[in-house]
């Protein structure tokens, strides 16, 4: 069951895209027609665009060709094509090929070139991808195309995810008010650089492809790089920001910080939505670490504790097993010096520079982390850095639903 504070706000059209959905059976013939499983996003001018991509090195075919696309053609995209169901990775020499199609297939749909189409596909590795499945239905999606569909897109990406997940902002600059809408999907195999997900994220904001890259990357790191479910990272993880502005003919933003506040606080909804549906999870925990020496060494710390099995456990049994911690802390590769390092769980202070706090009870960490949200604030003592980072707990549900993935 997700832990979910509330409802989710209805995502907001975005100027020059619009947005359609077919169902093509990709995991099963049986499931065509029941359930959405492709998305068409199609940009009306082209679009300014940057990217981010897996850092698994046995990565799919198709985070190659957007790689490649974005590269070669980050000024002049005009659609993404998505399937869930299929990750169309790890299945040889056919996978580049299908891939292609996919494209080929999205182009023809959107009434645009290859050349100017990115694709993502998720769900089952090594198993063979069902590309006339989706040249018999993908017309579904181009039939649909509407500025108000995201809600759609969001639910037919997803996998393993109990709900879709989306998320909106808008700012005001020149009198302007522009927006920025996200969706994303990812529920299991989560981890940074990147997790087990897909992103894709568009504005109107008036932004060049070179100053969207040099913003995406950054924010990637402090969302979508800064989540952990279970500690494994997939082949398919792809995040893509498109903006239709310069295509509208609007002069670019000089001043992007407004833009990059708004964009980080999507790109944070959407990492925090997928560890709230983490397959299994009870438990939504922000591990926020203070004083290290850089953002880097405190993400990275915050990290090791995230993704520690036995910390994790601990939290489903709402245990805590503060011992868990410190040893997690001592596995980071940070320099630690323990007569540094204080914890606390919410404003229960555990441990102060390397000493059980003399007023701490067992029972005081225990109801903290019997809730279904909290905070461990961990300050190791070497610096003015920060970072935060967001994860669950580890139950016997998440065994059930990856032993039984396939079937």
């Amino acid at each position: 069951m997700p832990v979910l504070s509330k409802p989710l706000s209805k995502p907001l059209a975005v100027t020059g895209f619009r947005v359609g959905s077919a169902s093509c059976g990709v995991k099963s013939a049986d499931l065509k027609g029941k359930r959405q499983d492709l998305t068409l996003i199609v940009a009306d001018v082209p679009a300014q665009a940057a990217a981010v991509f897996t850092q698994n090195t046995f990565r799919a075919a198709c985070v190659d060709l957007g790689e490649q696309t974005v590269r070669k053609h980050a000024t002049n995209i005009r659609a993404i094509v998505a399937n869930a169901g299929n990750a169309n990775a790890g299945v040889g020499e056919m996978e580049r090929v299908w891939s292609q199609q996919l494209i080929d297939l999205g182009a023809q749909a959107a009434g645009v070139a290859a050349s100017q189409v990115l694709s993502a596909s998720t769900g089952v590795i090594g198993e063979p991808f069902p590309i006339e499945r989706i040249a018999s239905t993908i017309h579904q999606a181009a039939e649909s195309l509407a500025e108000d569909n995201w809600v759609q897109a969001a639910e037919a990406i997803r996998t393993t995810d109990t709900f879709a997940k989306f998320a909106s902002r808008q700012f005001e600059q020149n009198g302007k008010t522009y927006t920025i809408t996200g969706v994303s999907k990812g529920s299991g195999m989560i981890h940074p650089n990147m997790a087990t997900m897909l992103g894709f994220i568009a504005t109107d904001a008036p932004i060049s492809a070179e100053k969207l890259q040099a913003i995406l990357s950054p924010i990637a790191d402090r969302s979508f790089n800064s989540i952990s479910v279970d500690g494994d990272t997939s082949t398919n993880d792809t995040v893509y920001l498109l903006s239709s502005g310069l295509g509208l003919g609007d002069t670019e933003l000089n001043d992007t910080s407004d833009f990059e506040q708004a964009l980080q606080d999507v790109a944070i909804e959407l990492a925090q939505l997928i560890v709230r549906d983490g397959e299994g999870v009870t438990k939504f925990v922000t591990i926020e670490v203070t004083g290290a020496e850089n953002e880097t060494q405190a993400r990275t710390l915050g990290r090791t504790i995230a993704v520690s099995p036995l910390v994790k456990t601990a939290f489903a049994g709402s245990d805590a097993n503060w011992g868990r911690i410190l040893m997690a802390i001592g596995n980071s590769d940070a320099p630690i010096q323990p007569d540094k390092v204080s914890l606390r769980a919410d404003d229960v202070l555990i441990l102060e520079h390397g000493n059980l706090h003399p007023d701490y009870k067992d029972e005081m960490g225990m109801k903290v982390f019997s809730q279904q949200e909290f905070t461990l604030f961990v300050d190791i003592g070497l610096g003015d850095a920060s970072a935060k980072v967001w994860t669950g707990d580890l139950t016997h549900e998440y065994i059930e639903i990856n032993a039984e993935y396939r079937t």
